[in-house]
């Protein structure tokens, strides 16, 4: 029996595009890029090509090009989904939802400002937590958190690496949205194969 459902926050609930066009444009500003002579579409195509190698994005395109500073991620340039506060209100009348999510300071914050976080019940993030997925320990944390066992739960996710892979590890079930650079992305195994695969949150309730 499904008790608690889990979301990712980037590209699973709001839509980054806008935030990574912003950075990988910001960071060819920036003197070092340019005497390198990148573009904001190389740096773009550099995270694709992480995100395809299940590797961090934007720490592996600092990593390999040596950039003493990275342009800033602008939280401010999130977009909540259209369809993610109609799917949340429905399920959230028939299950208990959380949030286990790689994100910075002020989750908690900016659901709110989105309207959204009143249909959660627990929120986890790595800020909090001190460690980042795809480290199961942050998954472990949200279920001790929720009183639950694994098979009680779902995580909805739009990375293979770092949603699906951990949490069915750990025995929880999973679905996959495939929505920005983790869309990309194919199975390899059955180790990070969803037990669904969606494209957007309007087909959640649908399955729940």
């Amino acid at each position: 029996m499904i008790r608690v459902l889990f979301f990712d926050v980037g590209y699973t609930l709001v839509n980054e595009d806008a935030v990574w066009e912003t950075r990988c444009r910001e960071q060819a500003a920036g003197g070092e890029a340019k005497r390198l002579g990148l573009t904001a579409e190389d740096l773009w195509h550099e995270i694709e090509l992480a995100s395809l190698a299940r590797r961090p994005q934007y720490r592996t395109l600092v990593s390999k090009y040596g950039f003493r500073e990275a342009a800033p991620y602008r939280h401010a340039l999130e977009v909540l989904y259209e369809d993610a506060p109609r799917v949340l209100r429905t399920l959230s009348a028939r299950y208990a939802l959380g949030v286990i999510a790689n994100q910075s300071d002020g989750l908690r914050d900016r659901l709110g400002a989105f309207g959204i976080l009143p249909y959660f019940t627990y929120v986890v993030s790595s800020w909090d937590a001190g460690v980042m997925k795809p480290d199961r320990r942050l998954f472990e944390i949200a279920l001790r958190t929720a009183d639950c066992r694994p098979e009680e739960t779902v995580m909805i996710g739009d990375r293979l690496d770092n949603d699906i892979a951990p949490a069915k590890a750990l025995g929880m079930k999973t679905v996959w949205i495939r929505q920005g650079f983790g869309g990309l992305q194919e199975p390899l195994g059955g180790a990070d194969t969803p037990d669904h695969t969606i494209h957007s949150l309007s087909e959640l309730p649908a399955i729940f």
